[in-house]
């Protein structure tokens, strides 16, 4: 489950001419709104690897379950193999949580002194490049898991029918 995010312009109001105020009367500059669309940006992220992490343990438990064929040409090699690769994708996780944790903090110095230009340029950069390391991460975990269910698809234990239930 994730956790909101509190930050100070949660006590934001709107007045009459539809501009963004703050409780202290001090509007909201177009460089605060931006970092707050950057912030929601990192809600989204931390959600995602959140149920990456959610679809992570599900597929481990049934890589490590006993619903497969019996006998089945190198399948113990294979799925270690896959629960191996999971490990890989939860140690690349867990690394890019703590990027993203750094970089929430920046952002949130960022609001102190948005006019520190060169700050604000370093900021969306790496932002930019955070992000597209978020996609590369969940694009790869989704061709990974395709693999995975591929393979097992195929390798489940067919059901044998109740003999008593035919009756």
């Amino acid at each position: 489950m994730i956790k909101p995010l509190v930050f100070y312009w949660k006590t934001i109001i709107y007045n009459e001419q539809n501009s963004t105020v703050m409780k202290d009367n001090q509007t909201m500059s177009e460089g605060a709104q931006k970092i707050k669309k950057l912030y929601w940006h990192i809600q989204h992220w931390k959600s995602d690897l959140q149920f990456m992490e959610d679809e992570t343990a599900f597929i481990k438990k049934v890589l490590n379950s006993d619903i497969f064929e019996p006998n089945m040409p190198n399948q113990f090699e294979r799925l270690q193999g896959y629960l191996g690769r999971m490990n890989e994708f939860k140690e690349r996780k867990t690394r890019l949580r703590q990027v993203i944790t750094k970089h929430e903090n920046r952002l949130g110095s960022l609001l102190e002194r948005y006019d520190d230009d060169i700050l604000k340029a370093s900021i969306f950069n790496s932002h930019d490049d955070l992000e597209m390391e978020v996609l590369s991460c969940t694009d790869d975990f989704k061709n990974l898991k395709a693999e995975i269910f591929n393979y097992v698809g195929g390798t489940l234990k067919k059901r044998i029918a109740n003999p008593e239930s035919l009756t």
